[in-house]
């Protein structure tokens, strides 16, 4: 191959004869050749015009990312092979050891960004409040909110000694000061009854029965344990929405991400267990996303 725009034309067909739709292809084709050749979009226009002979520093990059082709065309997701995800404008470090950070998620952090706004507000006192983040994986939730609300008060949790190693690569990363702890749900936090203000939890949602139909990208390569919500997908909303109160603040607030059907049933269990103003909230595609409340009691003491 005698350039950079050849070789990236040959990303873009390799990747598209293993299956993957053309504009996937084309994106992840890209996403690996800046990767290897450590290349902005710019820089790579800048050397098409202006082309030099490769060097056999490129030729090294070459040979990487025909490697890397082969893995993807394998099924093995791009963030994986660049170990990179963007969430809310902030870049985590992704494994096979964590979900990789959505799109959709960052819904979850405008309404607690938005409604800890209000709740300052209403309050009249600006002052930093005390955060939980249950189920945290990668810690993408837990640091972006600590970052973005300016709160060091945040801890996180994850039954996954593997996901916190993660996560805590993450908080090193971004200079977050999240406490980390590894346990059920709750349980590495008994000490801390009515506690937090905020609660929020972006946990396994999905049916069991259904996980044979997701996607051999996410089947074969995202942790199981993150994503299976048992028999009716609700198994995980069940406790967190019983055990969240006597850990929140009398008028604390709790945030859930839901999947795309469950809003009416996750409403249902907040409004059965006594939390008040609970609403669903949409994603930009219009689907069920967060289920927000607060919760008025004094926590179950």
């Amino acid at each position: 191959m005698s350039g950079y725009q050849e070789i990236l034309a040959f990303g873009e067909e390799e990747l598209h004869k293993s299956g993957i739709e053309q504009t996937e292809a084309k994106s992840c084709a890209w996403i690996l050749f800046s990767y290897c050749f450590c290349m902005s979009w710019i820089d790579f226009l800048m050397n098409c015009i202006e082309w030099q002979e490769m060097s056999a520093e490129d030729e090294t990059h070459l040979q990487q990312y025909k490697e890397l082709l082969k893995k993807r065309a394998s099924g093995i997701p791009v963030q994986y092979l660049t170990h990179e995800q963007n969430f809310y404008g902030y870049d985590f470090y992704v494994d096979e050891r964590v979900l990789i950070p959505r799109q959709d998620t960052e819904v979850l952090i405008e309404c607690v960004e938005q409604m800890v706004a209000q709740e300052l507000l209403r309050k009249e006192q600006m002052t930093a409040g005390t955060l939980l983040d249950l189920c945290t994986g990668s810690g993408c939730i837990a640091i972006t909110l600590a970052n973005v609300l300016k709160w060091d008060k945040v801890w996180a949790s994850d039954i996954s000694e593997d996901a916190l190693c993660v996560a805590e690569q993450n908080n090193m990363a971004h200079g977050s000061l999240v406490e980390f702890r590894q346990g059920d749900l709750f349980a590495p936090f008994e000490q801390f009854k009515a506690a937090f203000d905020v609660i929020v939890s972006n946990p396994p949602y999905i049916e069991s029965a259904v996980l044979k139909t997701l996607s051999k990208e996410v089947l074969e390569h995202e942790p199981r344990m993150a994503l299976d919500g048992r028999e009716d997908g609700l198994y995980f909303y069940r406790r967190i929405v019983k055990e969240a109160r006597e850990y929140l603040k009398k008028e604390g607030l709790f945030f859930l991400e839901i999947g795309y059907n469950q809003g009416e049933a996750v409403k249902a269990l907040c409004n059965e267990a006594g939390y008040e103003n609970v609403r669903v909230v949409a994603d930009l595609a219009g689907l069920d996303r967060v289920v927000c409340a607060r919760y008025c009691g004094a926590g179950l003491l």
